[in-house]
């Protein structure tokens, strides 16, 4: 059995899934005044999550807050160095394209703090994180409901999108063809700038 804990800490929710075998075996929401710091531990707890036995972890890298996405990311990297375990990092924004359906160019979006952050994925390539600063921009616009600007005509607005869920699926893949992961001592999470 191979079981991937993923985690996104990358705003003020936190959202855990367990991916056993490729399918989806958990996925929690937490959304709390509560820090991060102070939640996953009691989190896990709760959830009656032992960490020694996933076979991996993943861990989103941003686009987020940059507080809670260091905490989340501090968390898999010291587990998967006690436990010897990989690690697969995930970009939000890249997920948010991987995961929808939709026509090409798809841009999806996210609000961090006051700034708008985005990319433009075509069929074979996704652009470099981008702030969005009025520019007209082609294509469908996704984003979720927490946010109220939209920087394109055509938008879908995802009622939830499970982070952790996709970003574990994605891990899943991942593996299959590069089973040592990410190198742990040079994760970090994505500075904007």
């Amino acid at each position: 059995m191979f079981k991937i804990l993923s985690i996104d800490t990358s705003f003020a929710f936190t959202n855990i899934s367990v991916i056993c075998n490729g399918k989806l075996e958990l996925l929690h929401y937490l959304h709390t005044d509560k820090k991060t710091l102070e939640n996953m531990p009691k989190l896990l707890e709760e959830l009656n999550i032992d960490i020694s036995e996933f076979s991996a972890f993943a861990v989103s890298r941003g686009v987020g807050y940059l507080t809670s996405l260091r905490i989340g990311i501090t968390f898999v990297k010291t587990w998967a160095y006690l436990y010897d375990r990989p690690v697969v990092s995930y970009e939000n924004l890249e997920i948010l394209a991987r995961y929808t359906h939709s026509d090409y160019p798809k841009i999806p979006y996210l609000k961090v703090s006051s700034h708008i952050i985005y990319r433009i994925a075509e069929e074979d390539k996704i652009s470099e994180i981008k702030i969005y600063k009025g520019e007209d921009i082609d294509g469908m616009g996704i984003t979720l409901p927490f946010w109220q600007d939209r920087i394109c005509k055509s938008n879908i607005v995802l009622p939830f999108f499970p982070f952790s869920a996709f970003g574990g699926m994605y891990a899943y893949e991942k593996l299959k063809d590069f089973k040592e992961g990410e190198d742990v001592f040079k994760l970090e999470p994505v500075y904007i700038k």
